[in-house]
């Protein structure tokens, strides 16, 4: 059952028998606040964060802002999902600065991109408008902070958790090193455990290099382009 900050101040005075004369809220959130970005910090992609969004592309513009798709953490895939569109394939930006300048860099319909200075930068730069559906891990939200009968805002696993690290802070301040050690041990045991269920790949499908997919280089999709390419 998700959580909110109530409940969790709710849960740690009801353990430690303090009220908020001698447990302020200030200390509480202050540490539900430390805990929910230690395991925010643990994984760049946990599944509560998968997102889909879309944008469609400017003709002769190479750059989008990736703020202004979406509060993206990082990026999965892009498609185009026009009538004859595909998956675009990552490439390191470098490569691309190499590849896409002078007399080829052509405006046709984009097949790679790359992601740089918070951009994501097509290739070839398009040249009409385009459909792009991003799959993306997005950042998590911090509005629980302040309205705190909200659902902290990651898995659920780890919401009863965060009041055991609260808890080891408390202790903690009351110099009581076995209480906080304990309670911080239980902490960490509960993010590891959930951390591996969250995580571990799905039984069904089984791993397998490249998808099993061929991709064609970057240099060979430039010598397709055609025997007009920079005249």
């Amino acid at each position: 059952m998700p959580m909110s900050l109530t409940d969790v101040r709710l849960m740690v005075r009801n353990i430690s028998d303090l009220d908020t004369t001698d447990l302020p809220n200030s200390i509480i959130d202050d540490a539900v606040k430390e805990a929910f970005q230690r395991v925010i910090v643990l994984e760049r992609r946990w599944p509560k964060y998968q997102e889909t969004y879309t944008f469609n592309t400017v003709a002769n513009q190479r750059p989008y802002t990736i703020s202004t798709i979406g509060d993206i953490r990082e990026v999965i895939s892009l498609v185009d999902t026009s009538s004859a569109g595909s998956r675009l394939t990552m490439i390191p930006y470098d490569n691309a600065e190499d590849i896409w300048l002078g007399n080829t860099d052509v405006a046709s319909r984009p097949y790679f991109y790359a992601v740089w200075d918070g951009q994501l930068h097509l290739y070839a730069k398009p040249d009409g408008v385009y459909p792009i559906t991003v799959r993306a891990y997005r950042n998590p939200v911090y509005t629980w902070l302040t309205t705190i009968t909200d659902p902290i805002d990651c898995d659920e696993w780890f919401h009863i958790l965060f009041a055991y690290f609260v808890l080891a802070r408390v202790y903690q301040r009351q110099e009581d090193p076995e209480l906080s050690a304990m309670y911080l041990k239980s902490f960490e045991e509960g993010v590891a455990m959930a951390r591996r269920d969250l995580m571990k790949t799905p039984s069904a499908r089984p791993l397998i290099v490249s998808g099993g997919r061929q991709y064609p280089t970057m240099r060979r999709w430039l010598q397709t382009l055609g025997a007009t390419l920079g005249t």
